[in-house]
Formats: C-alpha cells, sequence, structure tokens
C-alpha cells in the first residue's frame, strides 16, 4: 500500500501545473462575479477579466467589463440591478487593479 502510495506521488511531482499561463483560468467568484486571470509567457504580462458567467458559456456574450473596466451588457441579456450596483463595481474593479498589480495575487477584504 505504502508503495503504491509513493508510486503515484512519485508520478504526479513531474507533471507540471500550467494554471493560468497562456490561457484564462478561474481565480476568484465574488458574489456573481468571476474574476479570471492569465499570465503571458510571450511578453510577461498579467491578463484579468470580470465577467458574469450565469448568462453565456462564452465571455464574449456575457456581461463584464471591458479592457479599460467598462461596463460591456450584450442587449439580449436582462441582468439583476444588483449585480451592477455602482459600489458592487467599484469593489470588482479594484480586484481587477490588485490581480493585474503583480504575480502574487491577495484580496484584502471580500
Amino acid at each position: 500500500m505504502k508503495s503504491s502510495f509513493f508510486l503515484v506521488f512519485f508520478i504526479f511531482s513531474f507533471t507540471s501545473a500550467n494554471a493560468g499561463l497562456n490561457n484564462f483560468t478561474d481565480l476568484i467568484l465574488f458574489e456573481d462575479w468571476l474574476i479570471e486571470r492569465k499570465v503571458d509567457l510571450s511578453n510577461n504580462e498579467i491578463k484579468c477579466r470580470a465577467s458574469i458567467p450565469s448568462h453565456a458559456n462564452w465571455f464574449g456574450a456575457r456581461v463584464r467589463l471591458g479592457p479599460n473596466n467598462e461596463l460591456i451588457k450584450p442587449i439580449w441579456v436582462s441582468v439583476n440591478a444588483n449585480q451592477l450596483l455602482d459600489s458592487k463595481l467599484a469593489k470588482i474593479k479594484k480586484i481587477l487593479e490588485e490581480c493585474r498589480s503583480g504575480f502574487l495575487f491577495l484580496v484584502d477584504d471580500l
């Protein structure tokens, strides 16, 4: 039993985890908003984005914040007014700023 556990551990210790490297991956969920992050290895740039995933499985069809933190809402999507409160959007923008600030991401007060 111990030898099989050691063997499995040994094999998986050589596999790499590419979470967030060159592809967007889920970082956190803040209320209704999903924050995703990508580290672009070709130019060492960190990209973060926010969207409400309940409306579509493709990012472009979701209510989201654009590259300049502008609200983008497809006309065919109806949204609960609570999801777009100014206070909530301000918090999402702050989280995105912290996400983009460096490799280590720590949110102070969610």
